[in-house]
């Protein structure tokens, strides 16, 4: 506050008998801060004081100006007078400021209105008179109204009234954080990786900012406290009392930040005045435990949005879709040179005296395995896809190469590593893992039934040859193509020519009915317990795959099977003696055929099929929503159907040579499964075809359904791979979307959420008084009782602002009473 000798403007005085003359004070001597009394929160009344005389004798009573504050004093030329000083108090409280003598034109009961009216003379309760209805209460003591009674703490007198509006507002959002944040969840779901993080970053984020502004405009009140009763601690000391300009504008300068809480620890514990065994007469309260606490609750508001973070999870779902797609190659078909070196193995596979295979026993794990799928009433079987085929530089089974046979018994490891390391280096430039690839495959259904009559339909054993002889019904059949909705061939609508049946001395007996019969096949004694036989009925002239004719013979030793049931029994001379042997039979249609299915090239395993799309050779949209996502495929080497008439090398003899060539081999594979120190003993796969028992001796019966089970799997696992070599074909690659999902656990959102109303509570209730009862924290920034020293050299007019910084710096403020 700035004091001058010139006349005031406030109202005038008659002089005081008691007031000797005032004598102007030196210019060298501090200024006092003539006291008034801060009321509430404002503090801003004015309590007037005599102060000086006029030329006329007259004291005049200068207000303290509000909203000047904190004071900085320069110049104290305002004249007083010493003896007055000596008798009276420099800093009067609000009680004496009243009832001051020197203002005897003052009356303390217009202080006190009644129903807003006023009270009249006559005291408290009176009704006012009508001089003080044209007057106004004390203007210059409280110009902007009478002060309103302070607030009470509803625990404590040791601690600041709450401030119930900002509480109030800290509960609230305590409340509704948990439904904010659900709904950006909710926002979040079934959205792209980076679409849900980036919403439930954003919903972390901003509830983190707003309960974190919120509690820390409830923690601020703790460190301003702290501040101001740093201030009052360090004005008790004696020698050089005060805070430096420069100290107080660290500690008051941003007072939610946790610099200016750890600036103010670190000189609480520097300063004098603060120590706890000098302040011990007049303050016991831990500030240093309050400044810690203000200092927990920086530390929680900065970390908030991160724990939201972490109460939420997210999660992907990697989602199939069946819309978005691109064209590209695989291998999927045979090439010419494949067809080309299958013809070349035709000899080694027609030779009777070798039972040749593709490859060794050693390589059959590396076969595909079988998959099938339900389609209507049958069950189509398919060889799965190998990763081979989804690489640039790979193949399937089918290339027929003369190596084939030596890639399992082959232990050089340098050519193994290298074709690691090709495998690994093609493998970037291959499909994409992590889609659904659509493209037509080679599938298999089949339909068996049991021969029905074993006496009529079944020779055991040719009279010279020892050729087993059996015959299928034409009606038995035809039930078969019926089966599939397919016409009976023409050659099978006439009687049987029998004369090209029966081996040269073998009498067939007259039980046999050739106009009944469509067609035979005959098998050798060879002790196997099962035999097969393999008829193809069309090479595929049509394009749309291949039919064959399959013969199962079933003769068992009947020590073997003693709960064996067969078409028939004869006794046999075999090398073991003459022993009871079973007989049975059955015939199957067997249909390949071009299917599209899908395949879900996996980022994690091998390619696996999930489902059949639809019966052709050629890929269609199965709805209107599919779309080419980008340039469709131009390849001339790329085949967009699958056709059997591909195939044929040399017009239908290429495409025989594939299926006997492959039909021979399964058939080969079977009968390995047999042991030859016996004749017609049971093996696993003999058991396979019917509903055996426990042990080696469970046969029972023939069961057709059994049969065509194991013999499309065989077929699907032996044949098909080989109908697929290095030729490419056209495939549909959908990749997959990434979609995830986002829930908040609760548990965990619940204790957050506690932890924080519970901290704004403590914040809100338990900020300290400052010691000596002088103001709460908020009236210390507008205290006259601010004193500030004024510097002994004056600023000059080409200082730098450094030097400013540093002559103003070093001003200390304290706190008189």
């Amino acid at each position: 506050m700035h004091v001058s000798g010139s006349r005031p403007s406030g109202p005038r005085l008659p002089p005081s008998p008691e007031s000797p003359p005032s004598v102007p004070a030196t210019p060298t001597s501090p200024m006092p801060i003539l006291s008034h009394s801060t009321m509430g929160i404002t503090g801003k009344t004015h309590v007037y004081s005599p102060i000086a005389d006029d030329e006329d004798g007259i004291q005049h009573v200068l207000p303290i100006v509000p909203n000047r504050r904190p004071h900085m004093l320069s110049v104290a030329d305002a004249p007083y007078n010493d003896s007055r000083l000596s008798r009276r108090s420099q800093y009067l409280t609000i009680s004496e400021a009243v009832h001051d003598s020197s203002q005897p034109e003052f009356d303390p009961e217009r202080l006190y209105p009644i129903d807003g009216k006023g009270v009249g003379k006559g005291g408290l309760g009176s009704p006012p008179t009508p001089d003080f209805r044209e007057s106004k209460i004390s203007p210059s003591l409280f110009p902007l109204g009478l002060p309103k009674p302070s607030k009470k703490h509803p625990f404590s007198s040791s601690f600041e009234a709450p401030n119930w509006r900002q509480l109030l507002i800290h509960v609230v959002l305590c409340l509704i954080a948990y439904p904010i944040l659900q709904i950006f969840v909710v926002i979040a779901r079934n959205k792209s990786l980076f679409w849900s993080r980036l919403f439930v970053g954003a919903g972390c984020g901003l509830l983190g900012f707003v309960l974190g502004v919120s509690l820390l405009q409830l923690g601020r009140n703790i460190l301003e406290a702290a501040t101001w009763a740093t201030v009052i601690h360090q004005s008790k000391i004696p020698d050089g009392p005060g805070v430096r300009l420069r100290d107080l504008a660290v500690h008051t300068s941003d007072a939610t930040s946790s610099l200016s809480a750890l600036r103010l620890l670190w000189d609480r514990n520097t300063y004098e005045g603060a120590a706890r065994d000098y302040r011990r007469t007049y303050d016991r309260r831990p500030w240093t435990l309050f400044i810690l606490f203000f200092l927990l609750i920086v530390g929680t508001t900065s970390c908030l949005s991160f724990v939201f973070g972490r109460v939420v999870t997210i999660k992907t779902n990697v989602m199939r879709q069946g819309e978005t797609y691109e064209e590209i190659g695989i291998k999927g078909d045979m090439s010419d040179v494949d067809i080309q070196k299958a013809n070349e193995l035709e000899g080694s596979f027609n030779n009777t005296n070798i039972t040749w295979t593709l490859a060794p026993f050693s390589a059959h794990g590396g076969l595909p395995s079988v998959s099938s799928f339900t389609h209507g009433n049958d069950t189509v079987y398919f060889a799965e896809t190998i990763m081979s085929q989804l690489l640039p530089d790979g193949s399937g089974f089918g290339t027929f190469d003369e190596k084939m046979t030596a890639v399992s018994t082959d232990n050089d490891h340098d050519s193994t590593q290298q074709a690691s390391v090709q495998i690994e280096r093609t493998a970037t430039s291959s499909v994409e893992p992590g889609s659904t690839l659509r493209f037509p495959k080679w599938g298999i259904r089949i339909k068996c039934a049991r021969i029905p009559d074993g006496n009529a339909d079944m020779i055991p054993r040719g009279s010279s040859t020892k050729l087993t002889y059996v015959f299928v019904p034409r009606d038995t059949l035809q039930g078969l193509f019926s089966w599939f909705e397919m016409p009976l061939p023409a050659n099978f609508s006439a009687p049987l020519n029998m004369s090209n049946i029966a081996a040269a001395n073998d009498t067939l007996p007259a039980t046999i009915k050739p106009e009944d019969l469509a067609m035979s096949a005959n098998f050798t004694d060879n002790g196997v317990a099962h035999s097969l036989f393999s008829y193809p009925l069309t090479m595929g002239e049509e394009g749309n795959g291949w039919q064959s004719l399959e013969v199962v013979l079933v003769r068992m030793n009947t020590i073997y099977a003693p709960n064996g049931t067969f078409l028939r029994n004869i006794d046999v001379d075999i090398p073991d003696g003459t022993m009871n042997i079973g007989y049975d039979a059955a015939i199957c249609l067997e249909l390949y055929e071009p299917w599209v299915v899908e395949v879900y090239n996996s980022t994690v395993g091998a390619p696996s099929s999930t489902r059949i799309v639809g019966k052709g050779p050629s890929i269609v949209n199965e709805n209107s929503n599919e779309r080419l996502s980008e340039k469709k495929l131009d390849d001339p080497n790329v085949k967009s159907k699958l056709n059997s008439t591909g195939l044929e090398g040399v017009v239908n003899k290429i495409v025989k040579v594939i299926l006997t060539i492959s039909s021979k081999y399964t058939n080969s594979d079977m009968y390995q499964d047999n042991g030859r120190d016996a004749y017609y003993v049971p093996s696993p796969t003999i058991l396979s075809y019917c509903d055996a028992g426990e042990g080696a001796m469970g046969y029972t019966v023939l069961s057709e359904d059994l049969f065509a089970i194991s013999r499309a799997m065989a077929d699907a696992s032996n044949v098909l791979p080989y109908f697929v070599g290095s030729g490419d074909s056209l495939a549909r690659s959908y990749s997959d979307r990434v979609l995830s999902t986002a829930d908040i656990e609760p548990m965990q959102m619940i204790v957050v959420l506690i932890i924080v109303l519970f901290m704004g509570v403590l914040a809100a209730l338990f900020v300290p008084k400052l010691p000596l009862a002088l103001y709460s924290w908020m009236a210390a920034f507008y205290a006259d009782e601010l004193v500030g020293e004024r510097p002994a050299i004056g600023m000059g007019r080409n200082m730098e602002i450094q030097e400013i910084a540093e002559l103003v710096g070093n001003m200390k403020f304290r706190y008189v009473n």
